[in-house]
């Protein structure tokens, strides 16, 4: 099959988060398997300049119709992975040449609509102009949705390279929809017509999430668990009722994301002091005494670690987290690590705790790939108190290292980690809870403390349950293929 992806970023060109990751592993998969894979994304010089050294302009003056009756000028530039993947990148600096991604000092950029709808348009113009025959067209989130409109739309299903094309949208976080004033639609050539609530209209807004999963032939999102969350109130932001329609339909799926193997792999990471696998975990050991180390933390073996990598925003459930530390830290021998950055409020409290505590409370406000992987590695437990997670790739990561995830029930997390008890011992990779309380959180932590001091054996089983655990992308990358083939043939022409 020809495969155009579509997606605001891509690692390790440009990544803000876990599409960044699912954009480069899941077409690289499906190159793998034989397809024809065109990734398309935008080309941010002040981000990429150096990833994309070695990049090649593909097509000099790419025509973009935008807006009534005017036509802006882009480059595409290409760098070739493999003989059937190649990235292609849409350069317009007046749009993409921008310190960050999406926004500044935390307020999205003021012409985020002109941007992505620029970006949609401009992918559909670069196939045409690169003449590609496209079997699917898979878009990302809402910055690329309207790529979904646009190939139904009379401005391309006339075009020989869209005849057969098959249209998927994948919701990676629901949160997150595009929305904004309907005047905007001024710059997608797109008629009066499209607003109506079978497309973008949204509260007399448009609603670009919206329109890329109400034209597409199917749309995903990225755990089985989060597909069904989302058909709630409680998880629907909004888009409850036009997705309960797509699931009666038969058009929802949920497939869950894979990890990169090759990058996180304990016997090979080349960002840990120390190596080891499943077979051998002294080098675990040396990991933890790096990351106490590190830290300024006391180096004691026989000490739990809970470790935490993440955003400080709602969503991940920290303020939960941060609840607890208070009572854990007066009555538990236990010790701390977080790596993070994101709401204020939670950056300064957890600063707080490091000074208060500092032989047993290690704290890093931003983010560093070095230390994520270290307390990957070095933890005892990975806390995840999410809020909502539509599917998570830390947890994954987690038990690879042999660090046991503590997780809330929701999204990913409950599809993933499977829940320690005395009964499936041979199965359990991690402890779940599933109120969202402190109480119910601290007493969960307790719990895995009490097996990993009382009972090492139960505990470093649930450690190799995890660490043998198969999350590659392989897996995904064959779902993906049959909802492709499904498509074709239920909505063939």
């Amino acid at each position: 099959m020809n495969i155009v992806w579509a997606t605001s970023e891509a690692a390790p060109y440009a990544k803000t988060g876990g599409l960044a990751d699912v954009s480069y592993s899941l077409p690289y998969a499906l190159a793998e398997n034989g397809h024809n894979v065109s990734v398309f994304m935008p080309y941010y010089p002040q981000v990429m300049a150096e990833k994309c050294a070695d990049t090649e302009c593909v097509y000099e003056l790419l025509g973009v119709p935008f807006g009534e009756g005017n036509e802006e000028w882009a480059r595409i530039r290409r760098h070739k992975v493999s003989e059937n993947l190649s990235f292609y990148f849409i350069e317009f600096d007046r749009f993409f040449d921008r310190p960050k991604l999406y926004d500044w000092d935390g307020n999205e950029y003021s012409d985020n609509a002109e941007r992505f709808i620029f970006l949609s348009r401009a992918i559909m113009q670069a196939v045409l102009a690169l003449d590609i025959k496209v079997d699917v067209l898979h878009s990302n989130d809402w910055h690329t949705s309207l790529c979904n409109v646009y190939v139904k739309s009379a401005l391309y299903n006339g075009f020989d390279n869209f005849k057969q094309t098959k249209s998927i949208i994948t919701i990676h976080n629901i949160g997150y929809q595009g929305v904004f004033s309907k005047s905007n639609l001024y710059w997608t050539g797109l008629g009066w017509e499209y607003f109506n609530v079978h497309c973008f209209e949204f509260y007399d807004k448009l609603n670009f999430l919206k329109a890329g999963v109400l034209t597409a032939d199917m749309a995903t999102t990225v755990s089985p668990t989060y597909a069904e969350e989302i058909l709630s109130p409680e998880y629907g932001f909004g888009l409850e009722n036009p997705l309960q329609h797509r699931a009666a339909q038969g058009k929802l799926r949920g497939i869950l994301n894979g990890i990169d193997v090759l990058e996180w792999d304990p016997a090979t990471d080349n960002l840990l002091p120390h190596h080891f696998s499943h077979n051998d975990l002294s080098g675990k050991a040396l990991c933890k005494v790096a990351l106490q180390k590190e830290f300024g933390m006391e180096v004691r073996a026989d000490v739990p670690i809970y470790g935490v990598v993440s955003r400080l925003a709602e969503q991940k459930g920290l303020d939960v987290f941060i609840a607890c530390l208070d009572k854990m830290l007066e009555e538990d021998d236990a010790q701390f690590v977080i790596v993070g950055s994101g709401e204020k409020w939670q950056e300064v409290a957890l600063a707080d705790y490091a000074k208060a505590y500092p032989d047993r409370f290690g704290c890093h406000i931003g983010y560093s790939n070095k230390l994520a992987h270290l307390v990957e590695a070095g933890a005892d437990f990975f806390v995840m108190p999410s809020r909502y997670e539509p599917c998570g790739l830390n947890q994954m990561y987690s038990m690879k290292y042999g660090t046991v995830p503590i997780v809330r029930s929701t999204g990913g997390l409950e599809d993933t980690v499977s829940n320690y008890s005395i009964d499936n011992i041979d199965s359990a990779t991690g402890f779940k809870f599933y109120d969202l309380y402190p109480d119910a959180l601290r007493e969960t932590m307790r719990w895995a403390a009490s097996i990993y001091r009382n009972d090492f054996l139960a505990f470093e089983t649930v450690m190799k349950n995890g660490m043998t655990s198969d999350f590659s992308w392989h897996h995904t990358a064959v779902e993906y293929e049959d909802l492709y083939q499904h498509a074709n043939t239920k909505f063939g022409s």
